[in-house]
């Protein structure tokens, strides 16, 4: 009887041993069971013309980033530029990428291919302070859409200045441009630069063309309430009696005039180009040049051009919406802004402390005043809604400048054919 106990005795604690190592092992059970997921694979596609965003680019402020802070997210750019690949193509055949990044005023193309998205919920839903980015910006890509939602945010923004050749001021003892001067205090250094010496002609300034001027003053192309034109407004007049002065100097360009090719042979003391002109400026060999800020408007002062941000949005019919704005929220990030502007694009970011660390990493800016595109405030756009307004402005400016057309009939022909250009849209059938 003693045998039997001893043996019941040793099962029953071998049992309970056994019981303890089974509890003490189901915590850590518990736990692997209640461990997340890893997150699956994903690649977002993003269609991008490689003339505003190249594949070094690309790489360095949206594909590597994404893959330090996501290592599931894998990032493909497809090349609109490429014959093809545009966005209407992909869509035909039924390849819609998950980003398609344009500029605000073509975001129109988004609403009438039907790939606008509502960011609004996915930027609540990961705490996105859009506040960080400069508000114009925000506006403009909702009025470049037309809708009341934002679709797409900015990853760098083009700004413009007044470009002007040292040398030529020198030679000719005129004091050069500075920060702030307004469009009839440009004139007047152009008049006296401009001149004939030893049988060559020398030119004061290039202001572009006048539809730049209506950038600058956020002049609106058509009312979008009635469908109707405004050319014939005294808004437009005063633009173009402005613009007019700024070309009428004596001895003024003729009509197809290369005006960079003049100011980098010397031939040109003025222009007015934006950021994308400055490292190819670097290249131009034994040139003396710098930058002011770009000429105010006295109807505007402090106000530059107008918002020219290239804008990533995320379409409607994407799977991967919330890993598309992952990518968004890295390319949007301090450190991501930061390497950016050091590198010759302009953050879209209100950062004072970011926006001052334009062009620190490119040798040749810092003898150059490039801060000047930072300066000024940012007009707002004034939609087009893919109509050929510009195209209609220039060629009402080059009748009054070139033909000797009266501003008031220029105006009334140019409200003629923009009402003629909405008629006919206004008919299309819907795609």
């Amino acid at each position: 009887m003693n045998k039997t106990r001893s043996v019941m005795n040793i099962l029953a604690l071998l049992l309970a041993v056994g019981a303890g190592g089974c509890a003490a092992k189901k915590p850590a059970d518990t736990q692997e069971a209640n461990k997340p997921d890893a997150p699956q694979p994903v690649t977002i596609t993003i269609a991008a013309h490689s003339g505003a965003i190249n594949d070094e680019e690309v790489q360095r402020y949206i594909s590597d980033p994404v893959k330090k802070k996501y290592p599931h997210i894998t990032v493909k750019r497809i090349d609109i530029a490429e014959k093809g690949q545009s966005l209407r193509e992909q869509v035909a055949a039924r390849e819609i990428p998950d980003i398609a990044a344009n500029y605000p005023l073509n975001m129109n193309e988004l609403v009438e291919l039907g790939l606008q998205f509502n960011m609004e919920e996915l930027i609540k839903t990961y705490k996105f302070d859009v506040n960080r980015i400069q508000p114009e910006l925000v506006q403009s890509i909702k009025i470049g859409s037309d809708l009341d939602y934002l679709a797409g945010l900015p990853l760098y923004n083009q700004a413009f200045a007044l470009f002007y050749n040292k040398e030529l001021f020198d030679r000719f003892g005129v004091p050069y441009p500075k920060d702030n001067m307004t469009w009839e205090e440009v004139r007047d250094l152009a008049v006296k630069m401009t001149r004939s010496e030893g049988g060559v002609q020398y030119w004061g300034l290039w202001p572009d063309g006048a539809y730049r001027g209506a950038y600058q003053v956020s002049l609106p192309w058509i009312d979008v309430k009635t469908n109707k034109p405004v050319f014939q407004t005294q808004g437009w007049q005063d633009l173009f009696n402005l613009w007019y002065s700024l070309y009428k100097i004596p001895g003024y360009p003729p009509k197809g005039t290369n005006y960079a090719k003049e100011f980098n042979t010397g031939h040109l003391a003025m222009m007015t180009d934006s950021t994308s002109t400055l490292k190819s400026m670097l290249a131009v060999k034994d040139f003396n040049w710098d930058v002011v800020t770009y000429p105010q408007n006295t109807k505007v002062p402090g106000v530059g051009q107008r918002v020219d941000s290239y804008t990533f949005a995320i379409t409607s019919q994407s799977k991967n919406k919330e890993a598309a704005f992952q990518v968004l929220s890295v390319m949007l990030s301090d450190e991501v802004q930061t390497d950016l502007s050091r590198n010759g694009r302009l953050s879209v970011l209100k950062d004072s402390t970011i926006q001052n660390q334009f062009g620190k990493n490119i040798s040749g800016y810092d003898s150059k005043n490039v801060l000047a595109f930072t300066k000024l405030k940012l007009a707002l756009l004034q939609s087009f809604k893919n109509l050929p307004a510009a195209t209609i402005i220039i060629n009402s400016f080059n009748d009054v400048l070139y033909s000797g057309k009266d501003i008031n009939t220029a105006l009334r022909e140019a409200d003629e054919q923009m009402d003629k250009a909405i008629k006919e849209k206004l008919n299309q059938p819907n795609k």
